[in-house]
C-alpha cells in the first residue's frame, strides 16, 4: 500500500512552527479533481492528508482553507470555474509513522520538513492506521468492531477493548446525536465478548435490549416478575442521613446512638438463638427491654438503668459501630425517644431520667422516619415493612449476576420508575454504587474466580454532583461514583458515564476518565468540560464537535494516538430514544 501516490497529490508544506502547519496548493483544480467531480462540490476542510518524510510519514487534517488577499477579493463564480487559484490550507498534524512498516508512533516526536509533498490520505490506508486503535504493542489485544471511517462506512475500526474501558469512559452528546446508540453498541459487544456488565437505566430507554438471551432487565418500583428491591438493611447508616435529614446538634446524636442501640439487640437476639448465654442484658424479663407486641418490636429502655450492662455488652459486640443498617429499622422512631435521656449528673452508674426537651428537639426527625418508612414508593425501593411486593432483592441478584458460574452477560436495572420525591432516586442509585464500591474494594472482581465489572451511568448528571441539604439538616454528599472514578479501576470495576451535559460532571469524575466518545456538542460550556478532561483533544479537534452528525462522533483517550472522528456502527438492538410528537 503506497500512501503517497501521485494521483492523490495536492501540495507542499509551506510553513512549519510547533503551532501550525501550513500547506500550498498549486492550484484549485487540484482541488476540484477531488472534490468537484461526479458527487458535486465537497469541502476539502476536515479531511485527512498524509504528508511525505524522510524516513517518517505525517498524518494530519486540514482544518482551515483560505485564498491569497488578491485573489479572495477577485473571487467569483465564474473565475472559479474558469481561473486558477492558489489557496493555502491550515493542517493540524495528528500523528506520524514510518514510512516502511506503515504503522502509527506514539506521540509526534518530529516535524514534517518545509516543501515536504501532501498527498490527500486514502480511505484505504486511514483504514489501516486505524485498524485496532488503541492497541498497544506486544500485548495480544480483544477488539470490538466500534465505528467506520466518516467518509466511507465500509472501511470498519476495531477498537481495543482494554483501550476503551480499561481506565473509565465517558459517552457525551446532546439529545439526537446518537449518544444512546453508542451504549446499545458497547453492550451488545459486552455480550459478544461475554464480559460482565451492569447498567443503570435512568428512563427505561434500553429495555429493549433484554431481547438478548444474555441480558437481565429488573425495574424498581415496578410490579411482576421483572421487580426489583433494595434491602434497607444493605443501606449504610450515612445513607440513613440522607434519607432522614437530621439536623447536626440536636437529632443526629440521637440517631447515631439509636442505631448503636438497635445493632446491638440485633447482635444479642442472634447470639441468644445460638447460646444459653445468661448475661443481665440478655434477660427480657428485666426493665432494660421494652416490646411493642402489637408491632413486634423491641427497643432498649436506658432511662435511670444500670449503664455497666449496656457498656459490657457493647465491648463484647463491637460490631454495633459497623456503619450498617442491620436491624429493624420499624423500630428506630421508638429508640430515638428512648436515647432522649437527661445526664444524671455525678452518678456514672446510672442512666438518666427522660428528657421531655430532648424528645421534643426530635419529634420532628420521628414524624420524618415514620413519614418515609411508611411511604409506599420508599417501601417498595427499600422493603421497609419487610413485605415488599418486588421478586427479587438487589443483593442476591447482583451476587448470583457477578458469580462466574452466571451465564447472564448483562444486568440492565432500570430506576426509571422511581420517584424523585425527596431525592429517592439519586439516593437510591448513590447506593447501587456504594454497593459496588465496597465489593470491589474487598477485591471481589480481582479474584481469579470472577471477572471484572463495567458499570454504566446512563443520565449521568442526574447522579453525579449531588448532596442532600435544607435549611436545618446536615449535609450529605452522594459520592459513591465519584470515589469508584479514583478508587476502582486497579479492582477490577470500571464505570462507563454516559450524559448529554457534561458541563455538570464533576471535573474530578471527567478528569479520570481514560477514554471519551463525544457526540454532537453546541453548549460551549460542555464543549470546555470536555477540553479540560482531554489532553489530547485540542480546540481544533473540538471545533468539529457542533457540526457532527447523528451518530459520528469523537473518538480520543490516553491510549489512542490521536483524537479521531467516527461513525459508530449502529446497534442490532436500537434503544427506545423516540422523543414523543407534539402534534
Amino acid at each position: 500500500m503506497n500512501p503517497y501516490s501521485e494521483s492523490r497529490f495536492i501540495g507542499f508544506v509551506s510553513m512549519v512552527s510547533p503551532l501550525q502547519t501550513k500547506v500550498h496548493f498549486p492550484s484549485s483544480v487540484l482541488l476540484k479533481k477531488f472534490f468537484n467531480a461526479d458527487k458535486g462540490y465537497h469541502a476539502i476542510t476536515g479531511k485527512y492528508i498524509v504528508i511525505e518524510g524522510a524516513g517518517t510519514g505525517f498524518l494530519g487534517k486540514i482544518t482551515e482553507i483560505s485564498l491569497p488577499e488578491k485573489e479572495r477579493l477577485e473571487l467569483t463564480e465564474v473565475k472559479f470555474e474558469k481561473e486558477i487559484f492558489h489557496p493555502t490550507g491550515k493542517v493540524e498534524i495528528l500523528l506520524c509513522f514510518d514510512n516502511y512498516k506503515l504503522k502509527a508512533k506514539k506521540g509526534l516526536d518530529q516535524l514534517p520538513p518545509v516543501s515536504a509533498k501532501v498527498y490527500l490520505c486514502s480511505d484505504v490506508f486511514l483504514g489501516s492506521l486505524l485498524t485496532e486503535f488503541g492497541v498497544k504493542d506486544g500485548v495480544n489485544p480483544i477488539t470490538i468492531p466500534l465505528a467506520s471511517l466518516t467518509d466511507n462506512e465500509n472501511h470498519k475500526i476495531n477498537v481495543s477493548s482494554q483501550a476503551l474501558f480499561g481506565r473509565h469512559c465517558a459517552v457525551v452528546g446532546t439529545t439526537g446525536g446518537g449518544k444512546s446508540w453508542t451504549v446499545a453498541k458497547l453492550i451488545e459487544q459486552v455480550v459478544a465478548q461475554n464480559g460482565k456488565a451492569i447498567l443503570i437505566d435512568a428512563t427505561g430507554e434500553y429495555e429493549t435490549l433484554k431481547t438478548y438471551s444474555k441480558v437481565k432487565y429488573l425495574k424498581f418500583n415496578s410490579l411482576g416478575t421483572d421487580s426489583i428491591y433494595f434491602n434497607y438493611q444493605d443501606l449504610r447508616e450515612t445513607d440513613l442521613y440522607a434519607l432522614f435529614r437530621p439536623t447536626g446538634q440536636a437529632q443526629l446524636p440521637k440517631l447515631q446512638e439509636a442505631t448503636r442501640s438497635l445493632r446491638l439487640i440485633e447482635l444479642l437476639s442472634k447470639k441468644a438463638s445460638k447460646t444459653s448465654n445468661d448475661s443481665f442484658i440478655m434477660d427480657k424479663s428485666n426493665k432494660y427491654w421494652q416490646e411493642y407486641p402489637l408491632h413486634n418490636l423491641t427497643v432498649f429502655n436506658k432511662a435511670s438503668q444500670s449503664r455497666n450492662p449496656f457498656i459490657k455488652a457493647i465491648k463484647e459486640n463491637i460490631e454495633v459501630f459497623n456503619n450498617d443498617c442491620k436491624f429493624d429499622i420499624n423500630a428506630l422512631p421508638y429508640q430515638i425517644f428512648n436515647e432522649c435521656i437527661r445526664d444524671f449528673g455525678n452518678d456514672n452508674d446510672k442512666y438518666g431520667t427522660d428528657d421531655s426537651t430532648a424528645k421534643g428537639f426530635c419529634q420532628s426527625l420521628v414524624s420524618r422516619i415514620q413519614v418515609t418508612i411508611t411511604n409506599d414508593a420508599f417501601k417498595t425501593v427499600f422493603g421497609f415493612d419487610n413485605k415488599s411486593i418486588a421478586k427479587n432483592e438487589f443483593n442476591q441478584v447482583v451476587n448470583d449476576f457477578i458469580d462466574i458460574k452466571s451465564k447472564e452477560n448483562v444486568l440492565i436495572l432500570s430506576v426509571a420508575d422511581v420517584s424523585t420525591e425527596n431525592k429517592l432516586k439519586e439516593i437510591l442509585v448513590n447506593s447501587i454504587g456504594r454497593y459496588l464500591l465496597e465489593k470491589a474494594l474487598a477485591e471481589h472482581f480481582k479474584d481469579a474466580s470472577k471477572k471484572s465489572l463495567l458499570l454504566f451511568l446512563d443520565e449521568a448528571h442526574l447522579f453525579l454532583n449531588k448532596k442532600i441539604k435544607d435549611e436545618y439538616s446536615i449535609e450529605v454528599e452522594l459520592d459513591a461514583f465519584d470515589r469508584i472514578t479514583k478508587e476502582c479501576r486497579k479492582f477490577g470495576l470500571f464505570l462507563v458515564i454516559s450524559t448529554q451535559m457534561p458541563r455538570d460532571i464533576p471535573r474530578g469524575v471527567l478528569s479520570q476518565m481514560g477514554t471519551f466518545i463525544v457526540h454532537r456538542l453546541i453548549n460551549q460550556q460542555d464543549r470546555e468540560a470536555i477540553e479540560f478532561a482531554c489532553s489530547d483533544a485540542n480546540k481544533s479537534a473540538l471545533s468539529f464537535l457542533p457540526i457532527l452528525s447523528s451518530g459520528e462522533a469523537m473518538l480520543t483517550g490516553v491510549d489512542f494516538p490521536m483524537p479521531m472522528i467516527l461513525k459508530i456502527t449502529e446497534p442490532n438492538v436500537k434503544p427506545d430514544s423516540n422523543t414523543p410528537s407534539v402534534f
